[in-house]
């Protein structure tokens, strides 16, 4: 009988060790549970578009170097903005490609890790490639005409598909020449052969190779070292980005052809600027306005001192005559009628740009 009763009796306390420990294993998932949504709120918390004092940061990532107009008239965005929010909106400028290349700084604010980027990657407009075909406009006041028309306009919101929104449109520090470092440039034949870098825009890559050069990819962070190690024979920029990144110094000849401009689009993340009151919408649209009339500003009152400049460091300047250019028109149509052909526009829209310059489609 005492056998019995000290066996109930041992049985009894092993049921209530069990029993504990069964309640300590689900007190340790308890606070597991808990360790794991923890940093998922403390994310929403770093998410909020302002901070407990009201203060939007606006981070600007750009690849150009700090002398070029795109910083330049970046400054006087940030000046403008702060001192028309009281510093509600802190603006934070990144430039030559610290948060990373034009497309990754583009996806970063797409994804809202980046509020804005300017001179961002033209393919999440697709038809803003229209503007970057070769000889659309003769004079830099028919490429600006051709960014604040109505037909650029209406083809911005497509931005908002990558959840993003245009700020602001203006040329990108005015015409793109072409430089190298092997003899002048005067006739469409001087390109043949030659290793050209390019960005990674259909028109332009088309361009250069219907020429006879090849047209080669290399990231702007890393042209000057490839123009000074030969990887490259030349490569193609506005004077301005020319003269500020200094390819004067690893490059003999400069050619003034006036070719082609870009359309430089500041993008921003649309959550953040859906978060922001309507008054500092206007702002900043009223700003951005002012930042690209600057910064053409800037490339209008100094293109002659960037040729002089560059000039006067060694590097040659050749400057085409009207009859000299219009002998490079035909190799621009060739790729006009090519971009139609493979659908990354149509005819009509084509025609629609140049009619807005007094041009038209000739096939």
């Amino acid at each position: 009988m005492k056998r019995i009763v000290l066996f109930l009796s041992c049985l009894t306390i092993l049921t209530m060790i069990a029993s504990c420990k069964k309640n300590a294993t689900q007190n340790v998932a308890s606070v597991g549970e808990e360790s794991k949504t923890a940093p998922v709120s403390q994310k929403s918390d770093d998410k909020k578009p302002a901070d407990s004092d009201g203060v939007f940061v606006m981070r600007i990532g750009h690849a150009q170097t700090e002398e070029s107009p795109r910083h330049r008239s970046l400054l006087l965005f940030k000046e403008q903005v702060e001192k028309a929010t009281n510093a509600k909106i802190k603006v934070e400028i990144y430039p030559i490609g610290v948060r990373g290349d034009e497309t990754e700084m583009t996806v970063a604010v797409s994804e809202g890790e980046l509020e804005a980027v300017r001179g961002g990657d033209l393919e999440f407009v697709p038809k803003s490639m229209l503007l970057g075909l070769p000889m659309v406009a003769d004079t830099l006041a028919d490429a600006r005409k051709l960014c604040y028309s109505d037909f650029v306009r209406d083809m911005l919101n497509a931005a908002e598909e990558n959840n993003m929104r245009v700020l602001a449109v203006g040329d990108d520090s005015g015409f793109r020449q072409i430089t190298n470092s092997v003899h002048p440039i005067i006739k469409p034949a001087d390109l043949k052969g030659l290793k050209i870098r390019a960005p990674q825009i259909v028109a332009t890559v088309n361009f250069i190779n219907e020429l006879g050069a090849s047209a080669t990819v290399v990231p702007f962070t890393e042209l000057y070292l490839a123009l000074s190690e030969g990887r490259v024979s030349g490569q193609e920029n506005p004077l301005a980005l020319i003269d500020s990144s200094k390819f004067y110094e690893v490059q003999k000849y400069c050619t003034i052809i006036n070719y082609q401009f870009f359309p430089e689009l500041m993008y921003v993340n649309l959550e953040w600027w859906n978060s922001l009151p309507t008054e500092f919408q206007t702002i900043l649209t009223s700003c951005a306005k002012n930042m690209m009339d600057e910064n053409a500003r800037i490339t209008d009152e100094e293109n002659n001192a960037y040729i002089r400049h560059i000039q006067a460091n060694g590097c040659e300047i050749t400057t085409l005559t009207q009859a000299q250019r219009a002998a490079f028109l035909p190799y621009a149509e060739r790729v006009w009628e090519k971009y139609i052909d493979e659908g990354y526009a149509t005819k009509q829209d084509l025609t629609d740009m140049l009619a807005i310059v007094g041009k038209k489609v000739t096939w």
